[in-house]
């Protein structure tokens, strides 16, 4: 697994396996989120798998996914809600981290400007230019 962590309480990386969970239970994770939905490719670890392996190792699953890059209203109020309720380290996950990553960014324009956003993500090696719109966007909405 290729993690990268966003800030102290907060991960994402690509997707994972069963047998990964445990090295995230390790490291204090608590919430695990999974913004990919099922059969996006064949073969793919379902989040079914991914739920038990994570309820194993006392980790809370919850399921957010979105089919691409474009994040509709609706699921990063379900995300938010969850980074606003947990004290917890949460880790995120999607194909290749991208989805996860636009998700926190996204969230993370309720408070921050866009260019602090997309700073903090470029400095992370995360690329959130695509979505600086969508950022720009919310940075208004909440700063009004």
């Amino acid at each position: 697994m290729n993690k990268i962590q966003i800030h102290e309480k907060f991960s994402v990386s690509e997707q994972i396996k069963p047998d990964e969970i445990k090295s995230l239970a390790a490291d204090g994770v608590k919430f695990l989120i999974c913004n990919r939905p099922d059969g996006e490719e064949p073969n793919q670890v379902t989040c079914a798998e991914i739920k038990a392996a994570a309820e194993a190792n006392g980790i809370n699953f919850i399921h957010i996914p979105v089919p691409g890059r474009v994040i509709p209203e609706e699921k990063l109020k379900e995300f938010v809600k969850v980074l606003d309720g947990c004290n917890d380290k949460i880790h995120a996950y999607c194909r290749t981290g991208t989805r996860s990553s636009i998700f926190w960014g996204l969230s993370h324009a309720r408070t921050n400007s866009a260019d602090e956003v997309l700073a903090k993500a470029a400095s992370l090696g995360i690329n959130l230019t695509p979505v600086t719109d969508q950022i720009e966007s919310i940075c208004k909405k909440h700063s009004e």
